[in-house]
C-alpha cells in the first residue's frame, strides 16, 4: 500500500518541484533590476530633456560611471525604393543614433545598449531604445514622441531571456 501511495504521489512532488524551480530561476534577477533601474531613469530623463548627448558617458551625475563607450550615428534619406545612406546631416531626413557602453558595479559588467533614430522631418517618428543588461536580466526604456512632436519615454521596465532552455515558454 505504501508503494503505491509513493506512486501516485511522486508525480504532484515533480510538478511541485518544476514550478518552484521555474518560479526561482526564470525571472528577472532582482539585484540587477535595482542596479540598472537608477541608470536607465537617469539616462532617459537626461534625453528627455535635453536631447541625445555626443556621448552617453558625458551625462553628468550618473549612478555609475560608464566605459568603453563606442558610438556611431547613421545618417539615412528616403528614396522612392529605399533608404540611400548619405554622409552629412543636411541633406538626411533621419539619423540613427547607436552607443554601446559599458559599467562595473560589484565586479559585475553590465551593458549599456541604446539606439535612437532621430528624425529631422517627420519629428513624430523620433523613437529609441534604452537597454541596460546583466547575463539574462534587462532593464529597457522607450522613447517616442507624442502628438506635439516631443520627445517621451516610457517607464523603466525589466525583462527575462528566456529563449532557450529550462525557462522556456511551452509552445503548441
Amino acid at each position: 500500500m505504501k508503494i503505491l501511495k509513493w506512486i501516485i504521489a511522486l508525480p504532484f512532488i515533480a510538478l511541485a518541484l518544476f514550478v518552484l524551480a521555474r518560479f526561482a530561476l526564470c525571472r528577472p534577477n532582482y539585484f540587477t533590476v535595482k542596479t540598472a533601474t537608477p541608470m536607465v531613469e537617469k539616462i532617459a530623463d537626461y534625453i528627455v530633456e535635453n536631447g541625445v548627448p555626443e556621448r552617453l558617458s558625458n551625462i553628468p551625475d550618473l549612478p555609475y560611471r560608464l566605459k568603453e563607450c563606442k558610438k556611431n550615428i547613421v545618417y539615412e534619406k528616403e528614396d522612392e525604393l529605399h533608404d540611400i545612406k548619405v554622409k552629412v546631416k543636411e541633406k538626411a531626413d533621419w539619423a540613427i543614433h547607436k552607443e554601446e557602453c559599458s559599467f562595473f558595479y560589484k565586479d559585475k559588467l553590465y551593458s549599456v545598449n541604446f539606439w535612437f533614430i532621430e528624425h529631422y522631418k517627420d519629428l513624430i517618428n523620433t523613437h529609441g531604445e534604452l537597454d541596460v543588461k546583466f547575463r539574462k536580466t534587462s532593464v529597457v526604456t522607450f522613447f517616442t514622441s507624442d502628438e506635439n512632436s516631443k520627445l517621451i519615454h516610457d517607464e523603466a521596465g525589466s525583462s527575462f531571456d528566456n529563449r532557450f532552455g529550462f525557462c522556456r515558454q511551452f509552445k503548441q
